[in-house]
């Protein structure tokens, strides 16, 4: 099959589609040491940088990355912003460090302009690709198969390019792998077509990917890797991520890991359909957050989530005009660590730990226990509104 070398299947000019930053901000954060400690699953749900083990250093290259991916940043604007921010926090060039996992002591490369360039191309392509993802997943009753493409590299990895031009239908569990970028510096990308292109151009049969056996040198763990695909590479974040809203929407979000729940239930909180029902008073309801298992049972609940309805909608249009969609993530934070206030037997507030204006957040059970609803979100601008609310009710969690 001859290679296919294309133009890439994105810009970041003048942004990237509403899907690829809202992938990028559902994620928590991972410390690590090294790359190899953090399995594909988990890139899919957390932001880590290796050597990064302390929160704040952390945390500013996530705010870095983020700002990108919202702004169309190129590498440049990048790294000249977040260079100064890492060099004043010493998280820079070559440093002794103790290796966690051996407790010996190591030299490591903190900040570079090498690690800076690795860090914003592997998190913009995987976000793009995550993000093009869910948008391949809404449309593919239209367009239902897929194109492997090549990106501009001058070279390419023999594995890729015989695969460039490959056309599959977009439900092959072979995009379960090799859905790009597929390693480092990896610039492949697929484009989707509709039926009749494909059938003209010639669906490709199913193909046989080879497998190798890699073994991590951090955890001893083997795992079996497709051949021409760089370990860790070999997950699609975006699927793995819609599996973890389907799980919400199954009410299976439990059988998720933590870092997993999370993520799924901030996705939820800005997906098409919540935005649906905030901006376009949509029917139906859908969810949104989760009360903690000890919580919910106190409450006298039978589920743990919370849902969001079109009569909320309507409340918070009227009362709340000043929210944004965007804003309705913020509750699985909220729920997770705001002051936990009972107003009455059906009634729960969380009250958030902001030391000014905080977010207030009310849910309520139905009489029969098998549902739970938002009943209003907001941020109060009176300290002597929240002391009162606070007093008035039973805490349930300071």
């Amino acid at each position: 099959m001859p290679a296919m070398a294309d133009r890439p299947a994105y810009s970041f000019d003048p942004g990237p589609p509403p899907e690829v930053i809202r992938f990028f901000r559902g994620k928590g954060v991972r410390d690590s040491f090294d790359f190899d400690e953090i399995e594909p699953e988990e890139h899919a749900v957390s932001f880590a940088a290796a050597k990064a083990t302390k929160a704040d250093v952390l945390l500013d290259i996530r705010a870095a990355v983020e700002a990108a991916i919202a702004e169309g940043q190129t590498l440049e604007t990048f790294s000249a912003n977040l260079t100064p921010i890492l060099q004043a926090k010493g998280w820079w060039g070559k440093t002794l460090m103790e290796d966690p996992l051996t407790g010996e002591d190591r030299f490591a490369q903190l900040g570079s302009p090498r690690r800076l360039r690795t860090i914003y191309n592997a998190n913009l392509r995987s976000a793009r690709a995550a993000g093009q993802w869910e948008r391949i997943e809404r449309t593919k009753k239209l367009l239902p198969y897929l194109e492997y493409r090549l990106g501009p590299s001058e070279r390419h990895r023999p594995a890729h390019e015989a695969k460039a031009g490959m056309i599959l239908h977009v439900d092959d569990p072979f995009w379960d792998e090799w859905m790009p970028p597929n390693g480092w510096g990896c610039k492949c990308w697929v484009r989707q077509i509709t039926r009749a292109e494909a059938e003209r151009r010639g669906i490709s049969p199913s193909p046989k990917v080879p497998d190798t056996v890699w073994e991590n040198s951090r955890t001893g763990q083997v795992q079996i890797v497709p051949a021409g695909i760089d370990p860790g590479w070999h997950r699609n974040p975006g699927k793995l991520r819609l599996q973890g809203v389907e799980a919400v929407l199954g009410d299976k979000i439990d059988l998720l890991p933590p870092d997993a729940q999370t993520a799924a239930l901030r996705d939820m909180a800005t997906s098409w359909r919540v935005k649906r029902i905030l901006s376009d008073g949509a029917p139906g309801q859908v969810p949104i957050a989760a009360l903690d298992t000890d919580i919910a049972a106190r409450l006298g609940a039978e589920t743990r989530l919370i849902n969001i309805s079109a009569a909320t909608a309507e409340k918070q249009t009227l009362h709340h005009s000043e929210l944004a969609p965007e804003d309705y993530a913020r509750l699985v934070d909220l729920l997770a660590t705001g002051r936990a206030v009972a107003q009455s037997e059906t009634h729960l507030a969380f009250v958030g730990r902001d030391a000014d204006l905080p977010w207030i957040a009310v849910v309520k059970r139905t009489l029969d226990r098998r549902e739970v609803f938002l009943v209003s979100l907001y941020k109060s601008a009176s300290a002597r509104y929240v002391d009162r609310l606070i007093r008035r009710g039973e805490i349930w969690r300071d």
